[in-house]
Formats: structure tokens, C-alpha cells, sequence
């Protein structure tokens, strides 16, 4: 099993319904949170048994990190897109485009901003700690080994501390407004420009 992932569909009768339980548990973690999901609701959306649901994922957690990385992905190929036209030399420009990149997919996909369930009463640690630290390795691995940038000193604390730290400023952002709040947005930019430059300026911290 992998990430929550009991079986990968082999079938396209399977993987068009694996898909489909993947848009529903989107679409309702957008309409009503992480804390209020559930597997039979999901199931019910996605207009499959409940046993089909728990064929191929091992639950909530499950289908919630498996929506992850499929958004990942989307990042991702979203990225290696931008930099094609837009090439960076610094950490701190693709910091910002990694943030502008996000908020892109927050306004247009259902569900993409799985990290607003960090501070609900019936947060799963451990869930969340995995998405950060794979969301980590791809996105150091796509500026490192792609985009041509430098070795980040302690890259995985770092990174980690720049997508905290995104997650928290997003939420912001659209507490207040539908759309996301345009300043709190442009200050959020300028937070991770000034951290990325200030990182790769000062020595590692030990």
C-alpha cells in the first residue's frame, strides 16, 4: 500500500471510478472541510459503493493524501510549464512562482487547498506531515535538478518552513475574502521573497 492506496486500479471501468472518488472527496472538501468528509458521503457523490471506496483506499486519510498528490502533479506539471517561458535564477523568484502557481489552482480547482484542514479540531498529524514532506522532495528536486538552481542548505527544513508558511498566508488571504485578499496576498510574496534570501545568504543553521 502506498500513501493510503490499497490498489491502484489496472481496469478503465476501475480507474474511471478511482478518478471519480477523487473529484468527490474534492468537491467536499471544498463545500463542507476536511472535518465534515467522510468516506460515505464521498462514495455517495462519487456514485459508487462504499465497498468499491475501500477497495482502493484505506479511508479518509487515505483518499485525502492520494487528492494530494494527484494535485501535486498538476503543480508540478503546472511549474515545469512556467519555467520553460520564465526561467529563475534564485531560490526567492521560484519561491514566488511556486506561491503565484498555488493561489492559481486554489481559485480554480475544487478542493486543491488540502492543508486548510491544518488547524481543525481533527487534524491528522501524520497525514499532513507526509504531503509536506513529499510536496518537499518534488518541488527541491524540480528547482535543483530542472530549473538549474543551487543546493539549498538544510533544504528539507527549509522548505518545509516556506510551505507552512504558504499554506498559512493562503489561508489567510481567503478568510476574507472569496477571491483571496490582494494585499494580504502581495505581502505574503514579499515574505517569501525576503526568507529565501535571507536562507540562501546565511550560513546553515545547525
Amino acid at each position: 500500500m502506498s500513501g493510503g492506496v490499497r490498489r491502484r486500479p489496472a481496469q478503465r471501468r476501475s480507474a474511471e471510478r478511482f478518478e471519480r472518488l477523487l473529484d468527490a472527496c474534492a468537491e467536499l472538501l471544498a463545500e463542507v472541510g476536511q472535518e465534515a468528509l467522510t468516506t460515505r458521503d464521498v462514495a455517495r457523490r462519487a456514485g459508487v459503493p462504499i465497498g468499491t471506496l475501500y477497495q482502493f483506499f484505506d479511508g479518509k486519510s487515505g483518499l485525502l493524501h492520494e487528492l494530494a498528490m494527484r494535485h501535486l502533479a498538476v503543480l508540478l506539471a503546472r511549474l515545469q510549464e512556467r519555467l520553460a517561458a520564465e526561467p529563475v535564477d534564485t531560490w526567492a523568484d521560484a519561491a514566488v512562482l511556486v506561491y503565484e502557481e498555488s493561489l492559481a489552482l486554489r481559485r480554480s480547482v475544487a478542493g486543491f487547498f488540502v492543508a486548510d484542514f491544518r488547524d481543525t479540531g481533527s487534524i491528522d498529524t501524520d497525514l499532513v506531515r507526509r504531503i509536506d514532506e513529499e510536496m518537499a522532495a518534488r518541488l527541491y528536486e524540480l528547482a535543483t535538478r530542472e530549473a538549474g538552481l543551487p543546493a539549498l542548505p538544510d533544504h528539507r527544513r527549509v522548505l518545509l518552513v516556506a510551505i507552512t508558511s504558504s499554506d498559512g498566508l493562503l489561508r489567510l488571504a481567503f478568510q476574507s475574502s472569496e477571491d483571496g485578499d490582494p494585499a494580504v496576498i502581495a505581502l505574503g510574496a514579499r515574505l517569501l521573497r525576503a526568507y529565501f534570501t535571507d536562507v540562501t545568504a546565511a550560513p546553515p543553521v545547525t
